[in-house]
């Protein structure tokens, strides 16, 4: 699978959390970054389809969205293999 590479430019006072908080914890800012976006994809992934089957509808948005958000949820919190 490709990668992509996304550079995001940060304002001196979050560069210097990010400088702060890897001192504290040895995550890198790459690291952190990284994990965050893991962590919030299933959102990414429910607005997007949301927003493909929705047509323009913001009515139909909305409820494709929190349909799209549960069914996630529900895959994420059945256990592996059931």
């Amino acid at each position: 699978m490709a990668t992509h590479t996304l550079t995001i430019e940060l304002d001196p006072q979050l560069q210097e959390l990010f400088r702060r908080y890897e001192a504290h914890t040895r995550i890198t800012a790459q690291l952190y970054v990284g994990e965050l976006l893991a962590k919030t994809r299933p959102t990414l992934q429910a607005v997007v389809e949301a927003l493909d089957e929705a047509a323009g509808d913001s009515e139909a948005l909305a409820q494709l969205f929190g349909r799209k958000m549960a069914s996630l949820m529900q895959q994420q919190a059945e256990p592996a293999g059931a």
